[in-house]
């Protein structure tokens, strides 16, 4: 499957990108960001009252950062992370992964107060081993069955944060990831925030 080739490469070029920053690039920094991600803050924003946890989670997110000084002031910071736990889909049989590649630039505004921004990849890979699901259908229940598949989808998304230096090592990050943003329809926001630790 062509599809299923791309994520493959993609995959590989994932771990090439953090094989290289963690052999090679130690001494120019690598990051280990933890903390927590609001995901779709514009359907929150435009929902009815009470259906904002149906169109909005807040997850945990995890997120390792290299950084590569491209002169005085200008750093580029390449990153992969991802959502956890995965997310299970209404039917409770299918799970949801949400990892991003983000290849942003970040440029120091203060000694402690650095900006970012760049473009990235949203990667959605869902998967399920099929099944049966009893739900409601009003007076009684019913047995459903989900299929057996696997599938993934690509977003293009652009990145833009604040990083707070607290110390050396320690670091507080501030991003907003945004797809989608010529069309209306599909436009979408999620606003990430993590402390950061240098390896």
């Amino acid at each position: 499957m062509p599809s299923l080739k791309k994520a493959l490469l993609l995959g590989l070029m994932f771990s090439s990108l953090l094989q290289a920053a963690v052999k090679d690039n130690l001494k120019k920094g690598f990051h280990l960001d933890i903390g927590a991600i609001q995901t779709h803050l514009k359907k929150r924003l435009e929902s009815p009252p009470g259906y904002e946890n149906f169109v909005s989670s807040l997850t945990g997110y995890i997120r390792f950062r290299s950084s590569f000084p491209l002169g005085s002031k200008w750093v580029w910071e390449p990153s992969l992370g991802t959502l956890i736990p995965w997310k299970s889909g209404p039917d409770g049989q299918t799970k949801k992964v949400t990892t991003h590649l983000d290849l942003t630039l970040s440029y120091p505004l203060t000694q402690w107060l650095r900006v970012r921004l760049g473009p990235g990849v949203q990667w959605l890979f869902s998967f399920s081993d099929g099944g049966a699901v009893i739900l409601d259908n009003g007076t009684s229940t019913s047995t459903f069955y989900t299929p057996n598949y696997a599938s993934h989808s690509f977003t293009m998304t652009l990145q833009s944060g604040l990083g707070v230096l607290i110390s050396s090592k320690i670091s507080l990050n501030l991003e907003i990831y945004g797809s989608g943003l010529f069309d209306n329809l599909r436009r979408n926001f999620d606003l990430a925030l993590t402390a950061g630790w240098r390896l």
